[in-house]
């Protein structure tokens, strides 16, 4: 079976971030092909993708061995011969064996089969960058570790800092057979934010919501899986209501932002984004970050004095500071609010926010 390198290639490196670090489960750290398609699994997501040529080849392979072995490659088309043990690549004058297993032995079944396709409300990749950096990384409270998903809304907390964003409407179709409007998100979920850092760089624009998983699809077929979270997500609408008094952040803060992240970073901490303690103080805004090499504190005069204190994620207030550089500041929370959506943070008292 002769087939283009780059596709092959471009296949692999769509499924890659379902594999696993360590084989926990059996194959998880391979490419298995099904007929028409290449999957990956880690228990986690599980991402397939088509690949052209390779139809009739069934089995998994070492994933760091094949990709490694491709991308090395320089012939634009490769031949790939499936033998009992081993699955024989040639190209030009090299050519390799790589360790074939027939036996599929993931348990993809647990994904069970994929419903019908509907369309994604609009912005929705949008409100998953906004909503993840919000989420908890406390496995002892694993529902504020997701997003929580509802066919209008979809929100995040860690306790400390919310965030819930409306998807515009319409946010629902009409259903050809009875004529009646269905909602495109039929029954919310809850998704892990760490599915959601991989999920976003994928352009989903389908979901079909199965059983324990939820399924999405981008327009050239990629279908990322993702194990959803059993439970019910706390009513957080009371909190998000207030109004306060308005501050400005200063023009140069957000470049003050990109000299605090050197120091916000925590090689131990891997999983934990980088955050930023931000403080208001007699006419000067405060930003302070410190890991395991060392610390940094900008100070930045206001126009307007106020008196507060917040740690955040520094990417997502980057983030934010592209949208809009306004907040409202009341008693025991700080509120930010863009079109469709509203993020409030707890503000710690001035003892905690002193460094």
């Amino acid at each position: 079976m002769k087939v283009n390198k780059e596709e092959l290639l471009g296949a692999l490196e769509r499924v890659k971030p379902g594999l696993s670090s360590k084989e926990l489960i059996e194959q998880s750290t391979s490419f298995a092909f099904l007929g028409d398609r290449v999957v990956t699994y880690n228990d986690e997501i599980s991402i397939s993708h088509p690949v052209t040529g390779l139809e009739n080849m069934e089995g998994a392979v070492k994933a760091k061995a094949l990709y490694e072995l491709l991308a090395r490659i320089k012939s634009e088309e490769v031949e790939i011969i499936q033998e009992k043990n081993q699955v024989l690549i040639k190209a030009g004058r090299s050519k390799a064996g790589l360790l074939f297993e027939q036996e599929i032995r993931l348990p993809i079944e647990e994904i069970g089969e994929i419903g019908g396709w509907r369309k994604l409300p609009e912005k929705f990749v949008e409100a998953l960058k906004l909503c993840y950096p919000c989420c908890s990384n406390d496995m002892s409270r694993p529902i504020l570790t997701c997003i929580n998903i509802q066919e209008d809304k979809m929100e995040a907390s860690d306790s400390y800092q919310i965030i819930q964003y409306k998807f515009p409407k319409p946010h629902a179709r009409k259903d050809k057979k009875d004529k009646k409007e269905k909602s495109l998100i039929e029954k919310p979920f809850l998704i892990p934010a760490s599915s959601v850092r991989d999920l976003i760089k994928y352009d989903i624009q389908e979901i079909s919501i199965g059983e324990n998983w939820v399924h999405l699809r981008t327009p050239d077929d990629t279908v990322f899986s993702c194990r959803t979270v059993e439970g019910e997500f706390p009513e957080v609408e009371k909190f998000l209501k207030g109004d306060g008094d308005e501050f400005t952040f200063p023009e140069q803060t957000k470049e003050a932002l990109t000299r605090a992240n050197v120091f916000a970073k925590k090689e131990a901490e891997a999983n934990t984004l980088p955050a930023v303690t931000v403080k208001a103080h007699k006419g000067e805004l405060i930003l302070f970050s410190k890991n395991e090499y060392g610390w940094f504190e900008e100070k930045i005069k206001t126009e307007k004095s106020a008196n507060f204190s917040f740690s955040i994620g520094i990417e997502f207030l980057v983030a934010l500071f592209y949208k809009l550089k306004n907040c409202k500041i009341e008693s025991n929370k700080i509120g930010f609010s863009g079109e469709n959506w509203r993020h409030v943070i707890a503000i710690m008292s001035n003892e905690d926010g002193d460094e």
